[in-house]
């Protein structure tokens, strides 16, 4: 897959994540889909999150992560074996860092986020970093291609956008 399939592909994956979020009522938005689960509200913002932490990424400043030898194994748990499968195959915690509050803003507020987080990623990875357009350095997969990233990207807000199904029908009485 080339740089601008991978990118458009991702796009493609926010945007309907973004229709879809937009298709919820105010009462679906703060509705957790099961209990114990997040609010469409917070699934939106921890896509958020993690799209401006690409952005970093592409940059080259991010920090932290997992000790270097244990990345290889993290790359094939997590994304070697997401991507070849074309859909997440375990269910992880996500890192704290990638949390979102426990009352995000309204859709209009965090959609915008969203939004505004993926321009920035693409921008970031055509005028970032030269070598960002090739490779990201992630703190806990290691070195990984730029494509392979944005396809785990687009999975993983495909995945989410799966869950606000299950929101919009959450306490549906049929």
């Amino acid at each position: 897959m080339t740089l601008e399939a991978a990118v458009a592909d991702n796009h493609e994956a926010v945007t309907e994540f973004v229709a879809s979020a937009r298709a919820l009522t105010a009462q679906q938005w703060t509705t957790p889909r099961a209990p114990g689960k997040w609010t469409p509200a917070q699934i939106a913002e921890h896509l958020a999150i993690t799209y401006e932490y690409g952005v970093t990424l592409a940059k080259g400043e991010a920090k932290g992560g997992i000790p270097f030898f244990l990345k290889p194994l993290a790359r094939r748990m997590v994304v070697d074996s997401t991507l070849k499968a074309g859909r997440f195959t375990r269910e992880g915690r996500t890192p704290k860092m990638f949390e979102p509050s426990a009352v995000p803003p309204a859709a209009s507020v965090v959609l915008a986020r969203l939004e505004r987080a993926l321009g920035d990623f693409e921008r970031a990875i055509q005028t970032g970093l030269p070598e960002s357009r090739e490779t990201l350095n992630h703190p806990f997969f290691g070195r990984l291609a730029t494509t392979d990233y944005l396809r785990l990207q687009a999975i993983h807000s495909r995945h989410h956008q799966a869950q606000l199904a299950l929101s919009a029908t959450a306490g549906v009485k049929s």
